[in-house]
């Protein structure tokens, strides 16, 4: 029997096929790109076949690393995608094969299939994840720093919502989407897209340089190839975002989905891109802010500390809160459309408008001063993200009100007079303020232990209610190994109190 607790662990054909699919899109996609940065218009005479081998005049070391794609990933990602694509072949021969076989050799057969599946998975997207962690090995000091108010921020999403509770499991898988699929995918895209967009808008290779009209044409260039980057890397964050959210919202399609469970999930996302990026930001930022004016410093102080829960947070919690809410709603399509637009939306105005802000302030306000830092700069930074966070919030709320009859009927279904919930318990778990005074006043009559053990039985009995119900075996198993907790639970706690 399967530990209901790792729900994610067990084989699920549905979950494998979207995930294969992801997979092909993404790889299909990054081909694109890179056969448009192949034949993109050349305008150096020494300029490299693919823009992402280009070196910067007088980059090197760490600071080189820092703007470009380490060509050793290129090249895995290249093998990966191969290797990738062999083994699909090698699945649908080997399938075709099978066609005729009895049942002992359909259920090797079935195990075969799926080793391959997440070994293709693995070939296809995880080499984009060493770009990730070439950034957070590179800049080790930086990700222990910015360690602390990650790891809170997750606790915070984990123990914000108390029925249908998103996993540990699931919350770090979501975190490592975030990571390495994101913040991998999105740079290994815009890091082509880059040279290809640049060598349709950057001047001409005849333009001369060493001129006024040269070195404007040059500037005019760059700020259009950086205008439509910033659209280029919205749009393609944010979808990878909502990839990871159905993949997640698919592996947990049977425990309580709904608006609360894909905010929880695409928050959780946005968390572990915000992570790589924070690492990455203050880390250019501690090298060329003598140019730009802003220091690594400051850079925790907007993206660790007031803005942690902002920007691509706030922007996943919003693609979740969608997804999540179109898993039961009628008009689908409605819902998808409207938070990815809405994400995709915020994440490139927030982009644009608070770099506008900042500029039109500077006349008026002391650049780098204690009364910028801790005012003006962070108030500009968010104020284009305040509605996006307010309609997250408000989301967040209205779907865990809505809970409030679900959790009534699930906790009904599961009680019985000696079984995991009894007619007296049930009054407690449906009520949070309850639960809450339940457990602080066992801890002041009977002490820490059994105010813990009763917490343990009351999430047990929770996940026990969360469990959705479906008429086949696997879902009567799992029930049952959830009861049997349950009723363990209870033994541990009459140990600790007779």
């Amino acid at each position: 029997m399967k530990d209901s607790r790792f729900p994610l662990l067990r084989d699920d054909p549905p979950a494998r096929a979207r995930a294969l699919l992801i997979a092909r899109i993404a790889v299909a996609v990054y081909l694109v790109e890179l056969v448009l940065n192949l034949t993109r218009p050349h305008l150096a005479p020494d300029e490299p076949a693919l823009s992402i081998f280009y070196d910067l005049p007088g980059s090197s070391g760490s600071f080189g690393r820092l703007l470009s794609t380490p060509e050793i990933v290129f090249w895995v990602v290249l093998v990966g995608i191969a290797v990738g694509a062999g083994a699909q072949i090698y699945a649908a021969v080997t399938a075709r094969r099978r066609g005729g076989a009895g049942d002992d050799a359909a259920g090797e057969g079935g195990r075969r299939a799926i080793v391959l599946t997440w070994f293709t998975l693995g070939c296809l997207l995880l080499p984009f994840g060493l770009i990730s962690l070439t950034v957070v090995f590179e800049f080790f000091p930086y990700a222990l720093l910015c360690l602390p108010g990650t790891v809170l921020a997750l606790v915070l999403l984990r123990a914000v919502v108390r029925f249908g509770t998103v996993s540990w499991t699931a919350l770090l898988l979501a975190f490592a989407w975030g990571a390495l699929i994101v913040f991998g995918l999105g740079r290994a895209y815009t890091s082509l897209a880059f040279g290809t967009v640049y060598g349709y808008v950057g001047p001409s290779a005849d333009t001369d340089f060493s001129g006024v009209s040269g070195l404007s044409d040059f500037t005019e260039g760059l700020d259009h190839t950086i205008d439509l980057l910033i659209v280029h890397l919205g749009v393609v964050n944010e979808c990878v975002v909502a990839a990871g959210v159905v993949l997640l919202l698919t592996l947990l399609r049977h425990r309580v989905t709904d608006t609360v469970t894909g905010l929880v999930l695409g928050a959780a996302i946005g968390l572990g891109h915000t992570f790589v990026e924070s690492v990455l930001i203050i880390k250019l930022y501690g090298s060329l802010g003598v140019f730009f004016g802003p220091t690594s410093g400051f850079e925790y102080w907007i993206r660790q500390s007031i803005g942690l829960l902002g920007g691509p947070v706030a922007f996943g919690a919003l693609i979740g809160a969608g997804f999540g809410a179109a898993v039961s709603a009628r008009r689908r399509g409605w819902l998808v459309a409207a938070s990815l637009i809405a994400a995709i939306g915020g994440a490139i105005g927030t982009e644009v408008l608070s770099g506008w802000l900042a500029g039109e302030a500077r006349d008026h306000v002391e650049i780098g001063s204690a009364f910028d830092t801790l005012v003006v700069s962070p108030f500009f930074w968010l104020l284009p993200q305040l509605p996006f966070i307010a309609l997250a919030v408000a989301l967040l709320v209205t779907g865990l009100r809505s809970r409030a009859p679900l959790l009534r009927d699930a906790v009904a279904a599961e009680t019985t007079a000696d079984g995991p919930i009894t007619a007296a318990e049930a009054p407690v778990l449906v009520s949070p303020v309850l639960r809450f005074w339940a457990v602080v006043g066992t801890w002041r009559t009977y002490g820490r232990s059994t105010a813990l053990a009763l917490h343990r039985l009351q999430s047990a009995q929770l996940e026990l209610a969360s469990r959705q119900v479906r008429q086949d075996p696997e879902s009567e198993a799992e029930g049952d190994e959830l009861r049997a907790r349950v009723m363990r639970g209870k033994l541990r706690r009459q140990a600790v109190n007779p």
